[in-house]
């Protein structure tokens, strides 16, 4: 794998109690492991207890907006494209605590070098789009582009390129303009795009739907595509792990039982 030039940085933001630091390091571990470019590890949280010592912070801090609007739209995500904390960097990648990251993540951060932009996470506008495979997608980029918004749980930039992100946000003109901060960066950064289908994915979109579930399970095996799978919502990771896990997921994608490669990441990067 090539590996990039100059310094990245990968980003995470821990505030209140849904996250710990127990899902920072675990994270920042997990990191470590696929990611081999000189980088740079930054939380940005309003508590640093219990941190690794060696995971760079900065104080979570976001006067542009009244905290009890933090949450609409997880806003201070912004924070990611301040230049106090991201200036000086080549690339960056920002990933939420609430994902695991199954693959090398070097690829996240080429796309961004070699294309310049900001890349999220793909989310299709229709439930049409999505049922296409990647492989068309990945022939037609372009065309994909133009057919998602794109989701925070991952982003890579480069940072001098998007700090209007963070500079131009006014809280009276861009809560009414956009539902959520990934509205937000989807339609006010520089050159977006998305990354291609299923590198990035949701748990939930790893089981078949009804009533293909029923027989194939391939969710109980490691994905060889994806690099990151997030859990939002229910199940959490946590939930997937163990000897009682009954059903999960949605009613035409339902889930049944732990899945061992889960279990066997959090046993190892728990530790």
């Amino acid at each position: 794998m090539t590996e990039t030039s100059g310094k990245a940085c990968v980003l995470c933001m821990k505030w209140g109690t849904p996250f710990s630091a127990h899902d920072v390091n675990m994270l920042f571990a997990a990191v470590r492991d696929h990611l081999p470019v000189d980088h740079d590890f930054i939380c940005i949280t309003d508590d640093t207890t219990g941190l690794d010592p060696a995971i760079k912070t900065h104080a979570l801090s976001f006067p542009q907006l009244d905290q009890s609007e933090w949450a609409h739209g997880k806003w201070p995500k912004l924070l990611m494209f301040d230049r106090r904390i991201v200036q000086g960097y080549e690339t960056a990648l920002f990933l939420d605590l609430d994902l695991l990251v199954t693959g090398e993540l070097t690829p996240l951060l080429l796309s961004v070098r070699e294309r310049g932009g900001l890349y999220l996470m793909t989310k299709f506008r229709a439930f049409v789009w999505r049922a296409i495979p990647a492989a068309f997608w990945d022939r037609v980029p372009g065309l994909m582009n133009l057919v998602t918004r794109g989701n925070s749980s991952v982003v890579g930039f480069i940072p001098k390129q998007q700090f209007h992100l963070y500079d131009d946000f006014d809280a009276a003109r861009d809560l009414k303009a956009y539902k959520n901060d990934q509205d937000y960066i989807s339609g006010r950064a520089w050159r977006r795009r998305c990354y291609p289908k299923d590198w990035c994915i949701g748990i939930i979109h790893l089981v078949p739907y009804w009533p293909f579930n029923l027989i194939f399970r391939k969710y109980r095996n490691l994905p060889k595509r994806p690099k990151i799978v997030i859990f939002k919502g229910n199940p959490k990771a946590l939930g997937l792990a163990g000897q009682n896990v009954g059903e999960w997921g949605t009613k035409r994608r339902r889930g049944f039982g732990s899945i061992g490669w889960v279990e066997t990441y959090l046993q190892k990067y728990s530790t």
